[in-house]
This record gives C-alpha cells, sequence and structure tokens, in this order.
C-alpha cells in the first residue's frame, strides 16, 4: 500500500534567505522578496512576521514600505529557490528511497516500505519535522494513501488535525479542510507514479542507490 508524505513549506524564500544570510533580520522582523510584474515591484514571497502585518504576495513594494517603515525587502531568486528544494528532496532520502520536489514549495516523500525503520509513521514525521525545524525551515506535513488528501490535509486543514490520514480515511478528511481548493484532494493523484521511472505530480523523482 503507497503512503506518502506531502510537505509543505510556506515561508521558503525568506527561510532560505535568514539560512544562509547573517545580516537577514531575526524570525520576528518582517521580511519580503521583491520581483517586477507588468513594470512595478511587488511581494513574491512573505515570512510569517511580514503576513502577520497584512503583507501578501503580489502587493506593491512602494505600498508595503509605506505600511511597514523598517521592513526588510530582498530580490527574488525563483530559480535558487527550485534548486534549494530539489537540494531539500535529495536530503530527505536519509528517511525513505524516493522523494521528489513540489515546486515551488513542497516535496514529495514515499515512505511506504521505510516507515518501520523509524518506529513507526508518527515517530517519522516527528523525526523529519524536528530536523527541518532545527534546520531554519518553517514546515506543515500530513501522510495519506494518496498524493492529494496528503497535499490538502498539509496545506488547509487546521492544526488540530492530525497529519496522519489512515487509509480509506481521504473523505472523512476533505471536511476537515473546508478552504482547499474543489478537486485538490484528486488532482494530485492523477499522474501519480505510472511507471517506475516517473509519475511524480510535476516533478523529477530522486531515488536512493539500489
Amino acid at each position: 500500500m503507497r503512503r506518502v508524505v506531502s510537505l509543505y513549506l510556506p515561508t521558503w524564500p525568506s527561510d532560505r534567505i535568514r539560512r544562509r544570510d547573517p545580516a537577514a533580520p531575526p524570525r520576528d522582523k518582517p521580511l519580503v522578496t521583491a520581483t517586477a510584474a507588468n513594470g512595478a515591484r511587488v511581494v513574491a514571497s512573505a515570512c510569517r512576521a511580514a503576513q502577520a502585518l497584512g503583507l501578501r504576495a503580489g502587493m506593491a513594494i512602494a505600498q508595503v514600505q509605506a505600511m511597514v517603515p523598517d521592513i526588510t525587502v530582498r530580490e527574488a531568486t525563483p530559480d535558487a529557490d527550485a534548486d534549494a528544494l530539489a537540494r531539500l528532496a535529495a536530503w530527505c532520502l536519509w528517511c525513505a528511497p524516493l522523494t521528489a520536489p513540489d515546486p515551488p514549495d513542497g516535496l514529495w516523500i514515499e515512505i511506504a516500505g521505510s516507515a518501520h525503520l523509524f518506529g513507526g509513521e508518527a515517530a517519522m514525521l516527528r523525526t523529519l519535522l524536528a530536523r527541518l525545524r532545527g534546520g531554519g525551515c518553517t514546515v506543515r506535513l500530513a501522510v495519506a494513501d494518496t498524493p492529494g488528501a496528503a497535499w490538502a490535509v498539509a496545506r488547509f486543514a487546521p492544526r488540530e488535525i492530525s497529519p496522519l490520514v489512515g487509509p480509506g480515511q481521504m473523505a472523512a478528511r476533505s471536511l476537515a479542510c473546508p478552504c482547499a481548493p474543489s478537486g485538490s484532494l484528486l488532482r494530485p493523484s492523477l499522474s501519480w507514479l505510472s511507471s517506475a521511472s516517473s509519475g511524480w505530480p510535476n516533478s523529477r523523482p530522486c531515488r536512493a542507490d539500489p
């Protein structure tokens, strides 16, 4: 039986900046990245502190700076973020033999056959969360028997809902994700592993050496 982890990194760009730049502001200070759109500079991503102040992707940088004069603005680096996401997927091979990036802000991990090595799925998720958060990543995750269910629960389920979706529980969990886009519980599963070498939704898989 397939068991899939969807790992969600909601502030991946700002997490990367803080990890590699000692001059970056601390986590309790607002940080956004900027990009060009329609001849203007707009917010590409916002950290949690910035989101708490009402800052969102798509807002004009001039508006953001008027709202929060001491905001830190860095240039967005989407290609570098994508490369780093692929490296993180490869790093996750320590816990499972098949992983893949889920751009722009997530990973897929196939844990069937490996969770027992960590004492079960719950213990494995705790270990994975601890290592990622210890490395400076903001992360949520969920595991289910379909990628769509895992994806929706990781991103939209209330925090009090367990991230472990048992076999056959997808329909029940859909009621716990009222903000999930229509069809999101099913859409990512449509292209799931159609062969031994392909099928990760919108990504190229990483495999551990045999």
